[in-house]
């Protein structure tokens, strides 16, 4: 019996669980696939899982994603074996890779997906009153002040606040995820499993599901706030590691 694509899986790397994250890709994946209500005469199949973040600074790859390119080229391809309700066993075989293009366009690589950006502009800083601080060489004034001028607030200094603060960030990776959800639904990939709880997903987990193609969506953190809506045409499987 020739194997079968049973599954596609996407995974939001970071909406992952620090300790998700340790605990590795295939550890994760394994504890999904389980909770999957595989309705199949099947004893083998096929998995291929897409792993999205920011893995470009520019375009020199993250450390980040180095880091990970080694544990999933250590940990797969590989058999994932999963127990059936009708006492059989499921034997997948599975690969994973880092999601750097899109599924339609897999050889136009989507760089600069993790970027260095400044201070947010919302941030506000309490006087040192209103939060019972009596100290008069409390720091919380120099720190609005670095805020609201952009430099340092010690004389003669020039260091500018995009030198002391700021943040990175990734960029288009839920859009790609967001397009590659949409167009495995075209496919004939079998099961289109999601693991993520970002609600930013709902709309193409929607739109999926009003293809009439079943989707599971696997949250990787305890969520008592999740966003329910009608699940078109299809089942929404909802499940937790």
């Amino acid at each position: 019996m020739s194997d079968h694509w049973l599954a596609t899986v996407f995974v939001d790397y970071d909406n992952l669980h620090p300790r998700q994250k340790e605990a590795g890709v295939l550890d994760v994946l394994t504890k999904t696939l389980v909770q999957v209500p595989w309705d199949t005469s099947e004893t083998r199949g096929r998995c291929e899982v897409r792993v999205y973040g920011g893995w470009y600074e520019g375009e020199s790859i993250t450390r980040m994603a180095e880091d990970l390119t080694v544990e999933l080229q250590k940990d797969f391809p590989v058999i994932v074996r999963i127990p059936l309700t009708n006492g059989a066993t499921l034997a997948m075989h599975t690969n994973a890779e880092l999601a750097v293009s899109l599924l339609q366009e897999p050889g136009h690589h989507l760089f600069n997906t993790f970027r260095r950006k400044g201070k947010p502009p919302d941030i506000r800083v309490e006087e040192p009153a209103t939060v019972g601080c009596t100290d008069a060489a409390c720091l919380l004034p120099q720190v609005k002040t670095l805020l609201k001028s952009g430099k340092c607030p010690k004389a003669g200094c020039t260091v500018a606040t995009c030198e002391l603060l700021y943040r990175h960030e990734q960029k288009i990776v839920d859009t790609m995820l967001t397009c590659d959800l949409i167009h495995a639904s075209a496919l004939p990939t079998g099961w289109i499993i999601l693991i993520s709880g970002d609600d930013d997903f709902l709309p193409p987990l929607r739109t999926i599901l009003l293809r009439d193609r079943a989707v599971v969506r696997c949250y990787p953190k305890p969520n008592n706030r999740r966003a329910r809506f009608p699940h078109g045409g299809a089942t929404l499987y909802e499940v937790e590691l």
